[in-house]
């Protein structure tokens, strides 16, 4: 019988992160076998999965539909939900900081009266 690297089907169809919850280091990341028959390869019995999760699904602790319906969703990160108020207060501390070296820059400029060498 020909062996078949269901893992290899399973990141060739899913992306590589947890369908469960996005975690992303592939080299830890399991091939699952939904009906727990590791028979049945069909890429649609297949879901990637981080070992935490793989282990909740097991212990169904997370539902099979869950997984099938966070499996097949698509992926969209909405980053301004993510950062909330990051980038603007980069943005300002940058900026305050970039004024206060040309502030510091143009009080350490000579006075006219250094440059004209009147005491």
């Amino acid at each position: 019988m020909k062996s078949i690297d269901y893992r290899q089907l399973a990141f060739k169809d899913y992306p590589p992160v947890c369908a469960h919850c996005g975690f992303g280091v592939v080299d830890v990341l399991e091939v699952c076998h939904i009906d727990c028959q590791r028979t049945n390869n069909d890429v649609r019995n297949l879901v990637i999965l981080c070992p935490t999760c793989h282990k909740m699904l097991d212990l169904d602790l997370i539902s099979t539909e869950t997984i099938t319906t966070m499996r097949d969703r698509p992926k969209v990160v909405r980053w301004s939900k993510r950062m909330k108020d990051g980038g603007i207060r980069a943005a300002a501390t940058r900026i305050q900081r970039d004024v206060s070296k040309i502030l510091a820059s143009i009080e350490a400029l000579p006075s006219p009266q250094e440059l004209s060498g009147e005491p």
